[in-house]
Formats: C-alpha cells, sequence, structure tokens
C-alpha cells in the first residue's frame, strides 16, 4: 500500500490533465456529459461492427451486442491534434490502424492539452510512462496470423511451381510485401505495451516506459505505479492510464462460454450492476489517460490541479484465475489498508461492477466488512459504458475524478432493483453533491487482482 503525501508538499502527486475515448464519446468532457444524461453505449452489433458475424450469430445463447467506439472520430481527432505530424510515416500508419493505439494517442493528446503541456516542454530524464492493457492489440495481432497464413501458403505454391524466373517474378514481391507488414504490425500493434511505447516515443520519456498487465484492474494499478514513481522523486511528470481494444470475435465467444456476459437480448439494459436481474456485462472498448505531476512541477508552471492521489495499493484474491473470493474478505482488507491510512472515509466510492453475480457479491460483501455502518455513496458506470476491460480501471478512474470535481455523482444505470444481498448505497440516476473532498476507486481483475485508489481536492 502506498500513502503519497508527508511533510514534503513537494511530492505531493497531482492530477492536472485528463483524456478519454470511450463508447460514449471521443472526450472527456463528452462521456461525462453523455453518461450524466443517461446515455447507454450497449447496442446490437452488425456485420460492420465484428468480424465472423454469422458464427458469433449461430452460438447458442450469445447475445451479438457490445459498446462499440466511433472510430471514425477516432481517426478525425488523431489527424487534427498534430501529434503525429513529426513521426515517420511507417510508424504513424501501424499507430493509427492500430485500434488500442489509435484510441491511447486521441486520450494522450487530449489529456496533455487540458494539463497546459506539450510534449516537447517535457524533459525526457524527468518524464516517466507508465501504460498498461490486458492484451496487445487484437486487430493487428489477427492482422499479423493471416498475414503469415498467406506468407505460408505464397510459399507452398512458389515450391509447387519450382524456382525459375517465372516463380520469383510472380511471389517474391508479395512475399517481400507480406513480410513487411508484418514486421510492422508486431512492432507497433501487436504486442500489450505497444500503446506505451508509441507514448513513450511521442513524449521522449527515458525514466520509464512500463506497460502494468493486471486485467480489468491495469488502468487504476498504472495511476497508482505512476504517482508512486512521482512521490518517491524518479520523475516530475507521469503519463498514466491504460487502454483496450478488445470488442473482438474471440473475446466475445471466450467471456460467452465463460459465462460472465449478459444474454438479456436488450443491448442497451443488458448490463445490470448490483440488480437483482443481472446477469453479466456487455464488452466495451476504450482508453483513459491522465497526466500526473509532482506539486513542486505544477506549481512552477501555473498548473490547475484537478485532484491529489493520497493513497492506494492492491492484494491478491488466490480463488482463481476467473473466480473471486464471494465472501469479500479481500475487498474488505484493500479497502481497510488504503482508508486506514488516510482515516476518514470517502464521500463517493466508484465501484468495479460489473453484473456479474459473483463480482457484485464480493464487493458488496467487501465494502460492508470494511466500512460497517458507514457505508459511503457508491455508483458503479458500467450499465453506461460497458465493461472496458483493460481499459476499465484507467476509464472509471478518470470519471470518478470528474464526479469530484463537478461535484455530481453518477447513477448505478440499468439498476432497478437492488439485490438484497448488495446492502450498499446505490442511486439509479445522477444527483448533484455538494460539499464533496474525497472519492475511492476500487477495481478488480480477472487472475485475483483487487486494487483502490484515493483522491482528494487539492
Amino acid at each position: 500500500m502506498f500513502e503519497f503525501s508527508n511533510q514534503n508538499r513537494n511530492k505531493d502527486v497531482l492530477v492536472t490533465g485528463l483524456g478519454l475515448v470511450t463508447p460514449l464519446g471521443c472526450s472527456a468532457n463528452a462521456t461525462w456529459n453523455a453518461m450524466l444524461a443517461g446515455h447507454r453505449a450497449g447496442r446490437s452489433l452488425t456485420r460492420d461492427d465484428i468480424d465472423h458475424f454469422d458464427q458469433l450469430s449461430a452460438m447458442e445463447g450469445l447475445a451479438l451486442q457490445g459498446a462499440a467506439v466511433d472510430f471514425a472520430t477516432v481517426a478525425m481527432r488523431l489527424e487534427c491534434s498534430q501529434l503525429l505530424e513529426t513521426v515517420p510515416a511507417n510508424a504513424s500508419g501501424a499507430w493509427r490502424s492500430e485500434p488500442m493505439v489509435a484510441m491511447s494517442l486521441v486520450a494522450l493528446a487530449e489529456a496533455m492539452s487540458h494539463a497546459g503541456l506539450r510534449c516537447s516542454d517535457l524533459k525526457p530524464e524527468r518524464t516517466a510512462v507508465v501504460f498498461g492493457s490486458s492484451k496487445g492489440g487484437l486487430r493487428s495481432t489477427e492482422w499479423l496470423a493471416e498475414a503469415l497464413a498467406a506468407r505460408r501458403t505464397l510459399k507452398l505454391q512458389m515450391a509447387t511451381v519450382g524456382t525459375g524466373d517465372d516463380a520469383e517474378e510472380r511471389f517474391s514481391q508479395p512475399a517481400i510485401q507480406l513480410q513487411n507488414d508484418s514486421a510492422d504490425l508486431w512492432n507497433c500493434g501487436v504486442q500489450p505495451d505497444s500503446a506505451t511505447r508509441a507514448i513513450t516515443a511521442l513524449t521522449g520519456a527515458t525514466i520509464a516506459s512500463s506497460c502494468p498487465v493486471a486485467a480489468c484492474a491495469t488502468g487504476l494499478i498504472a495511476f497508482l505505479q505512476g504517482a508512486a514513481m512521482i512521490h518517491r522523486g524518479e520523475c516530475d511528470v507521469c503519463i498514466v492510464g491504460s487502454a483496450d481494444a478488445g470488442l473482438r470475435s474471440s473475446v466475445l465467444a471466450s467471456f460467452h462460454r465463460l459465462r460472465v456476459t449478459s444474454r438479456n437480448r436488450d443491448a442497451a439494459a443488458a448490463c445490470r450492476p448490483f440488480d437483482k436481474s443481472r446477469d453479466g456485462f456487455v464488452v466495451g472498448e476504450g482508453a483513459g489517460l491522465a497526466v500526473l505531476e509532482s506539486r513542486a512541477h505544477a506549481t512552477a508552471r501555473h498548473a490547475k490541479a484537478i485532484a491529489r492521489i493520497v493513497a492506494g495499493g492492491w492484494l491478491n484474491d488466490p480463488t482463481g484465475m476467473t473466480q473471486v473470493d464471494e465472501s469479500g474478505a479481500v475487498v474488505s482488507e484493500v479497502l481497510k489498508r488504503t482508508m486506514n491510512l488516510r482515516g476518514r472515509s470517502p464521500d463517493i466510492l466508484s465501484l468495479h461492477g460489473t453484473g456479474t453475480e459473483s463480482n457484485d457479491l464480493a464487493e458488496a460483501r467487501g465494502i460492508q466488512m470494511a466500512f460497517g455502518a458507514n457505508v459511503p455513496q457508491c455508483f458503479g458506470m458500467k450499465g453506461s459504458i460497458g465493461h472496458l476491460l483493460g481499459a476499465a480501471g484507467s476509464v472509471e478512474t478518470v470519471l470518478t475524478l470528474l464526479a469530484l470535481n463537478h461535484q455530481q455523482i453518477p447513477g448505478t444505470t440499468n439498476l432497478t432493483t437492488v439485490d438484497e444481498r448488495c446492502r450498499i448505497p446505490l442511486q439509479p440516476h445522477a444527483r448533484k453533491m455538494p460539499y464533496m473532498q474525497k472519492a475511492a476507486k476500487l477495481s478488480l481483475g480477472f487472475g485475483g487482482h483487487v486494487a483502490c485508489g484515493v483522491f482528494v481536492l487539492d
């Protein structure tokens, strides 16, 4: 566990810039306003949205739905940002073509603008990047697999027709092109740290270029790792967050077999965290990013703080790769350790809230054990934005910071009848909550990751 506050206020960790790409909008403000207005991103998918549409449609019980990002707007925003003006064409093209990287760079451009910074303003020797994902770029991975399969086919064809001049003329150039394309995809899109390396290249950061992979808790853990680096004095600025473009047929089919996605055919209402009728989540995609600075660095350039990170940490739930301890013991322990560092309970608590029975029970029971009769106001966002997988922790942390800043608590969308076993204060609609000073964020992930971060207005 970390406590990011002591007598040396210059080491305070401030959030000075935020950026989002979500199914509700391609900016932080667009997403926030749509969520407050009660918009819901879940919808039925079409052939234009997802590959292997016919095969997915034939899967028994599968509700073919998701929370998709508007990638036409992502491309337009990236084009207008001037972020890639000095980037070599081969790298720029690969970054634009991989959705996970493209979303990350749009979020980076927004967060840097929000912070009043340009990449050229940063001192590489005092800048770090901690930006994660729960997986690599799946679109690039699939393209690479297809390219390698085609390359093998070409080799077989060449072996069949012989090795004369005619064969070389017909097959050598396509084979070379496939090899070049697959190399670019491997270098720029396939690996989990693809977006991390792109952000590092643009910012010039030399202190760290770290890519945490902690399933659905990845984004929040990236925030906490970056804050720890600043607090230790290792850097002045840290770019933190995560991204995920997992709305692919392989992911939908896998999660369907795990029985964690909703089978409700009303896509907008399908994800119902903590509701008595819940039966799983709706897969989404997105990116969330923040600029963190030491107080000394932010003060020197007269930057305005959005919030201050004061505590956080994570523990492991050893129950199983895809199971959670429904008793809530691990959730309770991480909350107790984090809150004990800072005393007073938060005014609001942002939940992971997947809408699966086991996750919701684990969270609700852990919160009850940790806070007793003093449970803070709680809310979950996945009914509105979908489950963004590796991007969930960062996107929801950014939205929690906006809630703190705007003095409004979002509603738990699609909540109709609270499960009587989830005895925590929830409401279906957003409302004003003046005098908020402190917010906490919970994230849970497959593999046993249970994380919590605490934020205050500065």
